[in-house]
């Protein structure tokens, strides 16, 4: 079991040091990461019909004063 979770735990470091590197290459090569998420948000919109300013907005209220009237 010891070996198990070195191993796991080896696959985590590396993909964390992957990680920062890659990071790291981007800001140092000037990397807008607002650019990115918007860019991201735009796809996940096209393709799963997704509008997240009413999800955020809109949805998420309601579904919070829904769980309030129901419990309290």
């Amino acid at each position: 079991m010891k070996k198990s979770w070195r191993v796991v735990l080896i696959i985590v470091i590396i993909a964390i040091a992957i990680g920062s590197v890659s990071a790291g290459v981007g800001v140092l090569t000037g990397a807008d990461f607002e650019r990115i998420g918007s860019v991201f948000q735009e796809q996940a919109a096209e393709k799963y019909n997704l509008d997240l300013h009413a999800f955020l907005h809109e949805w998420i209220p309601q579904s919070i004063a829904a769980i309030h009237d129901a419990f309290f």
